[in-house]
């Protein structure tokens, strides 16, 4: 943890991050650091799920003085159990956060285990969701707030509901992050030979069912090569073969490249050297959104993102009935690649 003024006696803070995903840390982003703001030393200590890649994503980040992962039930896709799965894991955790002695608690979740796992550790102020009467048990500090009823994802709803209800924003905050100007320069570097404008497709995806699938992602990088775009094909370490499969299948061209195998900050500065990112409901593309770049998001089975203007949606009834000529006709409505506004929608 960071030195800490003797002169500053703003309260010690823990912020649990319930949510599993690298966008949803995303999305709470503005708040931590609103919280942080009134807290020792200008920072927070966050709790978060192992899948939200947090230590990488917040290298950096002012508002954060240590991330606590909190490795409980990990992602089906993992194939795991977690290390702090089972009464012994919730325990240690337990103990791990009395340890440092916190004065107050934000829990961005109506689960109960964090209002429990925060009594136990002896926090005095116990904050958190609590829809129901049931789900306040072991906090001790409102105001509560109301579950999301509106369109659209309701994470960043509720996030945003809870930080308003506690006096930490008076409006929505856009989730925004800011790049190292090192990675900047060298993504720069690495994509000089490829010509602008560059175009990011996101392959990946934390579940099958959002994915948009390699043939449709291959028609539609075929028909922005076509068009002299450059084409960024980027995922996660768990996307690079089929990344390298996708380009094989193009024949490698000279304006195509993947990008799977760097941090979390690492793909950001490769998606601030682009003018557009298309691609499945995933951490990149939200990613991609904070880092000022506009989006095209594919929602055939989950709720469109509709928080954040850099994000348009192309919502369907399924992911495979999103055509890529319809991807192509939305991108030339979206005026962001001059080449495109009047090209074709065939792919």
């Amino acid at each position: 943890m960071g030195a800490e003024s003797p002169a500053d006696d703003r309260p010690r803070t823990l912020v649990v991050h319930h949510r599993s995903g690298i966008g949803d840390l995303i999305w709470h982003l503005p708040y931590l650091r609103a919280i942080a703001a009134t807290s020792r030393g200008g920072r927070v200590t966050l709790m978060a799920r192992p899948s939200c890649r947090a230590p990488d994503l917040l290298a950096g980040e002012a508002a954060i003085d240590e991330v606590l992962e909190y490795d409980y039930r990990p992602r089906r896709s993992e194939s795991r159990r977690g290390r702090d799965d089972g009464l012994r894991g919730f325990l240690r955790m337990a103990a791990l956060v009395r340890s440092r002695r916190f004065d107050r608690v934000y829990v961005f979740s109506s689960r109960i285990r964090y209002g429990v796992l925060a009594w136990l550790a002896g926090i005095p102020r116990r904050s958190g969701f609590g829809f129901s009467r049931l789900q306040r048990f072991g906090l001790n500090a409102g105001p509560y707030i109301r579950r999301h009823r509106g369109e659209g994802n309701w994470v960043y709803p509720e996030a945003t509901a809870f930080a308003r209800a506690h006096g930490f924003a008076d409006r929505p905050l856009l989730p925004r992050v800011e790049i190292p100007r090192a990675l900047l320069e060298e993504a720069a570097d690495r994509l000089a030979t490829f010509p602008e404008p560059r175009v990011a497709l996101v392959i990946g995806t934390s579940e099958p069912r959002k994915d948009w699938g390699a043939a449709n992602f291959m028609r539609l990088a075929r028909a922005l090569l076509d068009r002299d775009c450059s084409v960024l094909v980027l995922g996660g370490p768990a996307e690079a073969n089929a990344a390298d499969r996708l380009l094989a299948d193009l024949g490698h061209p000279p304006r195509a490249i993947a990008i799977c195998r760097g941090s979390v900050l690492q793909s950001g500065a490769a998606l601030r050297c682009c003018a557009l990112c298309i691609g499945n409901d995933t951490g990149a593309l939200n990613l991609a959104a904070a880092v000022g770049v506009p989006c095209l998001g594919l929602f055939g089975t989950t709720r469109a993102l509709r928080h954040d203007p850099q994000i348009e949606a192309i919502e369907a009834t399924s992911m495979q009935a999103i055509e890529p000529g319809e991807v192509l006709r939305r991108v030339g409505a979206m005026r962001v690649l001059a080449n495109m506004e009047q090209g074709s929608t065939s792919a």
